[in-house]
């Protein structure tokens, strides 16, 4: 039977795959490093070769030197979730961590600390630029830039009485378009600037729960967020959480519908 094609990086879960560790047996399965892409955080990926038994458990491990403990945190189990699944997970991982005792490469990845957001956004953007998909999206941009730089180029812009006519037509427009219930203000001075990834607790302006679901609002962290159209990577002033880009909802807004006077059912 011909051999499975080779994992080559990229997205697994909420991590992106980067350099394969070889010569660790065949085993334990694949290693790879990895990176979180919501954190920015170093991790260590396996890829068992034998995954029948393999269940959905979330842990996190930490060590304290100063007062010493050892502590074994649950973040997710499955509702069947047998202990022994638990220890042959742990036994996998530190077997990969064994059989990277000696690689230099793989301790500089695990205690280098997490990757800036800059650089999180720099690697998404050239892995965009290789694909198919972002070829397409670059393409399409440089012909939309072609298409509004034409008129400047053959001289449209400073012919005679086109900018009379250009006020004359906006001036029509303004009468027959109607206008919008409700504007997004996105001056840089009243939009705060949000860095990945989405914060843990509520901003001090922010709106915060209960929400408002019926309109567009969702509860994230205790804080109330608005889903956009907008897929990552996102823009500087939106933030990103598990896969989507947010914009937080003000506190002004909360308090003024609240004010509001509701209808009583009799």
């Amino acid at each position: 039977m011909a051999e499975k094609k080779t994992w080559k990086g990229g997205r697994l879960g909420p991590f992106h795959l980067g350099k394969r560790y070889k010569n660790v047996g065949t085993d334990l399965g694949r290693l790879y490093a990895a990176h979180d892409v919501d954190t920015g955080n170093a991790a260590l990926i396996v890829m068992p070769s034998d995954h029948a038994d393999l269940e959905s458990w979330s842990v996190r491990a930490t060590a304290q030197a100063e007062p010493p403990y050892l502590a074994l945190e649950v973040e997710q189990a499955p509702a069947s979730g047998r202990l022994p699944d638990l220890s042959n997970m742990l036994d996998l991982l530190t077997s990969a961590v064994e059989r990277l005792e000696k690689n230099e490469e793989a301790r500089a990845h695990l205690t280098g600390g997490a990757v800036s957001t800059w650089k999180r956004w720099v690697g998404r953007m050239k892995r965009l630029l290789r694909s198919p998909r972002g070829l397409l999206v670059a393409g399409l941009a440089a012909l939309a830039l072609c298409v509004l730089l034409l008129p400047r180029l053959l001289g449209d812009s400073t012919a005679p009485g086109s900018e009379g006519r250009a006020s004359t037509g906006a001036g029509a427009l303004a009468m027959t378009e109607p206008k919008a219930p409700t504007l997004v203000d996105l001056d840089p001075s009243d939009v705060p600037a949000i860095t990945y990834p989405l914060p843990a607790r509520p901003f001090s302006d922010q709106a915060k729960a209960p929400c408002f679901p019926k309109s567009g609002e969702v509860e994230i962290n205790g804080g109330c967020w608005v889903a956009l159209e907008k897929r990552p990577p996102c823009y500087e002033n939106q933030a990103e959480h598990q896969g989507k880009c947010y914009m937080p909802v003000s506190a002004k807004s909360h308090e003024k519908k609240r004010r509001e006077p509701h209808s009583v059912q009799p």
